[in-house]
């Protein structure tokens, strides 16, 4: 399994940083884990097409998640050459209403003509199996519906919160995870309801028992802030800081 870091950063524009998005190789297929602003151009970087996408997993609707939907439906409309694989989009309820809307807004420019379009919407705990690999969701603590996502393959598993707060729902999905991918949105003194802190994030891994832990989703109140630090204080595993296009082989 391949795994790259699309986007370490949040809403708030910053140099370094795009907004979230998670590439993963797995069992053959091209899945994208959320789709901010900036994702297409970043997955051709990789030597990704939206040609090549099978599968988009959304976490939930902010405009820093999913705002590139929008220009990777748009681009799979190019005709030459025309894109004719089927493509699944799966996310919480409200998907296919968030779909219609865009469309009609964009006049009717994101529909497809060349290929077949599936949404999928997800609740709570759900398990799906698909070609040769299983994703597991869990509801995070953010905005409504949204949700964590667990991929596994060949005894391997990455975990993937998307916006949450601290909530047993994380926990579950990085059990034991060779990669819990978590956002970490605020120092720990200006904790927001939502979203997670480094000593957050710390305490998450340590229960979950996670080999190789990656903090991603930082909002610029980290420059200059001992995030190891805090981390260290419950979990003494594997930590990863991301970068926008860091690469993990699991």
């Amino acid at each position: 399994m391949k795994v790259v870091i699309l986007g370490s950063g949040t809403g708030v524009p910053v140099k370094e940083r795009g907004c979230a998005g998670l590439y993963v190789r797995i069992g053959g297929e091209h899945v994208l884990l959320d789709a901010g602003p900036g994702t297409l151009r970043q997955l051709v970087r990789l030597g990704v097409t939206y040609l090549d996408l099978d599968r988009i997993f959304l976490t939930h609707f902010h405009p820093d998640h999913c705002l590139d939907l929008v220009s990777i439906l748009f681009a799979m409309r190019i005709p030459r050459p025309p894109r004719t694989k089927p493509l699944v989009i799966y996310g919480p309820r409200g998907l296919r209403q968030l779909y219609r809307r865009l469309n009609t807004a964009f006049g009717g420019w994101i529909a497809p003509r060349t290929y077949r379009l599936a949404f999928k919407e997800l609740r709570g705990h759900t398990t799906l199996r698909l070609g040769g690999y299983t994703v597991r969701t869990a509801p995070m603590r953010h905005s409504p519906g949204a949700l964590g996502y667990r991929l596994e393959h060949r005894g391997r598993a990455v975990a993937y919160s998307g916006d949450t707060d601290v909530c047993e729902g994380i926990v579950r999905l990085g059990r034991r995870a060779d990669l819990l991918i978590l956002e970490c949105s605020m120092t720990d003194e200006r904790k927001v309801a939502g979203h997670l802190t480094p000593s957050d994030c710390g305490r998450i891994a340590a229960q979950a028992g996670c080999r190789h832990l990656v903090l991603t989703h930082f909002y610029p109140v980290f420059k200059g802030y001992d995030i190891p630090g805090r981390v260290r204080r419950a979990f003494r595993g594997r930590l990863t800081l991301a970068r926008d296009l860091a690469k993990f082989s699991i």
